[in-house]
């Protein structure tokens, strides 16, 4: 089982966030759906997949840090 974060719109349109264990990303989703029917999910996240993005924004912020020059802002 794997650990995901979702973070959720209700329908207010305000923002949560919930864990949820699961076998896999589609039954993480199942469950969310299951759980909080007047919500959606708008971002699904495991842990390997926040790690991935903290890299990407780390890495990004390096560059920049160090004067690299960016065309497009790409995070």
């Amino acid at each position: 089982m794997t650990k995901y974060h979702a973070v959720m719109l209700d329908e207010t349109r305000c923002e949560f966030g919930v864990s949820v264990e699961a076998k896999s990303r589609a039954a993480a989703y199942e469950q969310l759906q299951e759980d909080y029917p007047e919500s959606r999910c708008i971002q699904l996240e495991s842990p390997a997949d926040t790690r991935e993005r903290e890299r990407r924004l780390y890495e990004w912020s390096d560059r920049l840090y160090n004067g690299e020059v960016f065309d497009d802002y790409e995070c």
